[in-house]
């Protein structure tokens, strides 16, 4: 099983997806998380955030969950796949593979910014302003987050449930 979490800078793609490796993995041993930013520069950071490099880093996540699921292993991802093509060829390529889209108002990610994505004064790499939004229409299920933390790690439960189902 593949459970893929897509969307913007800042709304909420690890959290969600470190909350729910860490209550299943309790159960389930061949489960691994992997993280769009710690699988960068696990690479060696040798990408930028162009959309062409964003593009490759998609391929390279890809190739590298379609390695560990020919093993056996389940994985969690946590990483934006900006580019429609990619998210349909994911789509096709998994047989138990679920998109989640998580969305959020701008100005709560622009008040959550941690990384200073949104404050920065050169805007063209970043998806939602230079580079357009590619809303997700092809996501099993999308999640708004909106409010407090608490009440979006909610949404684990549901998709521990879903999960476990496919």
């Amino acid at each position: 099983m593949i459970l893929w979490f897509t969307g913007i800078s800042g709304v909420g793609k690890t959290l969600i997806a470190k909350n729910i490796y860490k209550i299943l993995s309790k159960r389930k041993k061949n489960l691994i998380h992997v993280d769009g930013d710690v699988f960068r520069k696990m690479l060696g950071n040798d990408l930028g955030y162009t959309l062409k490099d964003r593009n490759k880093n998609a391929e390279r996540i890809i190739n590298f969950v379609s390695f560990l699921e020919k093993q056996g292993v389940d994985v969690i991802v946590s990483a934006n796949l900006t580019s429609r093509k990619y998210r349909l060829y994911c789509k096709k390529k998994f047989s138990k593979f679920l998109e989640v889209n998580i969305s959020s108002n701008f100005d709560i990610l622009k008040k959550r910014d941690k990384k200073k994505i949104y404050s920065s004064k050169n805007l063209s790499n970043v998806v939602g302003y230079g580079i357009k939004n590619f809303k997700s229409n092809t996501a099993s299920l999308k999640l708004i987050n909106n409010g407090s933390k608490r009440d979006f790690l909610k949404n684990c439960y549901k998709l521990i449930k879903i999960f476990k189902q496919k």
